[in-house]
C-alpha cells in the first residue's frame, strides 16, 4: 500500500463490545449507587415505555441566560404501575466476588410467582417467612448488601402480557442492619410510583434497545464506503488482516447483529409524576403503538432506549450531579400538536 494522505479515525467505538444479542428483554442492572444516600431504600424501579411529548418548562438554571425564560423539552412518558416486593437476598464477598448467601420470600405468593422463581426457591427445599428470616438474621455479620426481589404486571400498565417481570433490585443506602430492617418491613407489599419519584430528581434510564437484525459494517460500525470501481464490492472494509499474523483481530469491524442490546442513558432528569385519572396525558386516539396510559406515569426529560412497550429500568443515578434538587414548573403539556396544562411545581427561587 502507497503513503497515506489523511489519517483514518477509527470507525465505530469497541466500548460496546461484544455486540450480541440481549438474552432477555428484562436489563441485567450490574451496580447500584453508593453516594448520596442516607436511609436505605430500593436503587431503581421498572417502568414501561408510552411515548414522547414536548413540555414547556421554565429554565430553572441559575446564572444562564435563559434562566426563568419558557423552554422547550422533547420528553418521555414512562407509564408506571405498581411493583410488588417478594422477597429479598443477603450477599456475601470473598475475594472481591459477591455471592448469593440467604433468600427470604413472602408468604402465601401466588403459584405463577413460585413458578417464576422456582430456580431460587425449590418447593421441596422452602423455609416459611419466619425460618428464613431468622436465618437471614443470624447471618447479618457475613452480608454485606441486600437486594430486593420485585415484580411490575405489564397488564396493569395496558399491555396484553399478564406474566409479571421480575428482577432483583438492589438496596442503597445506610448500612446491613439497616437495610435488613428496610426490606423486612417492604417484603409482600406494593409500591407506588408516587411514593418513589419525585419531580426534578435525576436517574438512569437502563433498556433492551430496538433491534435491527443482521447489518453489514457500513451500518453497524460506520465504516466509509469503498471507490465505486472497487473490486468485488463497495459496502465492505478494504482488508480484514494482514498476511501475519493469519488471524482476523477483533477489532477489525465485522458484520454481525444490529440492536437489542442493553444500554443506559444517565442523569435523566424527572419533570412530572402524576396519574391519568388527575391529569389525563393520553392523545386523542390514544399513544401510536400503545394506547391510552392507565394509573400512575413518569415523564422525563429526553429520550430513553428501547422500543414503545418495552420494560425500562430506572436507576438511582450512578454519579448523581451537584445540584440541587428542585422541582420544574411545567407549563404546559404538547402532545399530538394540542397543548394540555399539566399540575406544576411552584417557580423557582432567584
Amino acid at each position: 500500500m502507497g503513503h497515506r494522505k489523511h489519517s483514518t479515525p477509527r470507525r465505530g467505538s469497541l466500548a460496546f463490545s461484544p455486540r450480541a444479542r440481549h438474552q432477555v428483554l428484562v436489563p441485567r442492572i450490574r451496580n447500584w449507587t453508593t453516594r448520596g444516600i442516607d436511609k436505605p431504600t430500593l436503587g431503581g424501579f421498572p417502568l414501561f415505555k408510552v411515548g414522547m411529548v414536548q413540555i414547556v418548562t421554565l429554565d430553572d438554571r441559575e446564572k444562564t441566560p435563559n434562566f426563568g425564560k419558557p423552554m422547550f423539552n422533547p420528553a418521555t412518558v414512562l407509564s408506571a404501575p405498581s411493583v410488588t416486593v417478594y422477597g429479598f437476598r443477603g450477599y456475601g464477598r470473598k475475594n472481591g466476588i459477591d455471592f448469593a448467601l440467604v433468600d427470604v420470600f413472602a408468604n402465601n405468593l401466588p403459584e405463577e410467582i413460585q413458578e417464576r422463581i422456582s430456580f431460587v426457591r425449590n418447593s421441596k427445599d422452602s423455609e416459611s417467612f419466619d425460618a428464613s428470616l431468622k436465618k437471614a438474621e443470624s447471618m447479618l455479620g457475613q452480608i454485606v448488601n441486600f437486594a430486593a426481589v420485585v415484580g411490575v404486571t405489564p397488564n396493569e400498565a395496558g399491555l396484553a402480557n399478564g406474566n409479571p417481570q421480575i428482577q432483583e433490585v438492589g438496596i442503597v443506602g445506610g448500612n446491613p442492619k439497616s437495610q435488613f430492617e428496610y426490606v423486612k418491613e417492604i417484603v409482600g407489599n406494593t409500591i407506588k410510583a408516587s411514593d418513589y419519584f419525585k419531580p426534578g430528581a435525576y436517574v438512569d434510564t437502563i433498556a433492551i434497545t430496538k433491534g435491527k437484525g443482521f447489518e453489514g459494517v457500513i451500518t453497524r460500525f460506520g465504516v466509509k464506503r469503498k471507490q465505486h470501481k472497487s473490486r468485488k464490492t463497495v459496502r465492505e472494509v478494504g482488508v480484514i488482516s494482514p498476511w501475519h499474523p493469519a488471524t482476523v483481530m477483533y477489532t477489525v469491524p465485522r458484520a454481525g447483529q444490529m440492536g437489542f442490546h442493553q444500554r443506559a442513558d444517565k442523569n435523566k432528569r424527572i419533570l412530572a409524576v402524576s396519574n391519568a385519572q388527575q391529569n389525563p396525558i393520553t392523545p386523542s386516539g390514544g399513544f401510536p403503538h400503545f394506547g391510552d396510559v392507565r394509573g400512575d406515569y413518569v415523564i422525563v426529560r429526553g429520550s430513553v432506549p428501547g422500543p414503545i412497550k418495552r420494560l425500562v429500568d430506572t436507576r438511582l443515578p450512578l454519579y448523581p450531579r451537584r445540584q440541587k434538587v428542585q422541582p420544574p414548573r411545567v407549563v404546559e403539556v404538547n402532545i399530538a400538536g394540542k397543548a394540555m396544562p399539566l399540575i406544576s411545581a411552584p417557580a423557582p427561587s432567584k
